[in-house]
């Protein structure tokens, strides 16, 4: 009896292993950075923005800009917002903030040190969602000549980092 219960155990955690493997193929998981990245299918790869907001201005232009965006109801964004502000080499991030009142966007910036990049308050999520089809936070939005040739979910901005920089070499 405790023979067959033994088997019926190891055939159950077999099954479980097999499911999550599919459910990590399933949802884009980049093999090489584990979990931490995985591509946002349904962004819209390949579209230039109608307009770029005021802050984000400069980012239709030069070859490889890289636009966060952010969430104010997220606590990995949050942590993202934290490695953000330690980083020395931000020249050609921006940031959109993702929120539901512009003051809080505002305060967002203001309390994780964000200012002194280049943002945007995006009330509602209208222009990220509208122009790019993203409704994932936090997620990279990377331009070449201001177009979307790629977007990623993450939340770890050094490995975020690694899975563009040879993106950003080839260029």
């Amino acid at each position: 009896m405790f023979g067959i219960a033994l088997l019926i155990l190891a055939g159950a955690v077999l099954v479980l292993f097999a499911m999550l493997g599919q459910l990590a193929a399933r949802e884009g998981v980049i093999p090489s950075q584990g979990s931490g990245i995985r591509l946002l299918e349904e962004a819209h790869v390949g579209r230039v923005p109608v307009a770029w907001p005021t802050g984000l201005a400069g980012f239709g232009d030069g070859p490889l800009r890289i636009v966060l965006v952010l969430s104010t109801a997220c606590s990995s964004c949050r942590t993202v917002a934290g490695q953000l502000a330690d980083e020395a080499d931000v020249a050609d991030f921006g940031v959109a903030i993702s929120t539901a009142d512009a003051a809080a966007g505002r305060e967002f910036v203001a309390a994780n040190g964000l200012a002194r990049l280049p943002h945007h308050v995006d009330e509602g999520g209208d222009w990220v969602s509208g122009e790019f089809g993203v409704a994932v936070s936090p997620a990279a939005l990377v331009f070449r000549d201001g177009m979307l040739i790629s977007a990623l979910a993450f939340t770890d901005l050094a490995k975020l980092r690694s899975t563009v920089s040879p993106t950003r070499q080839r260029v």
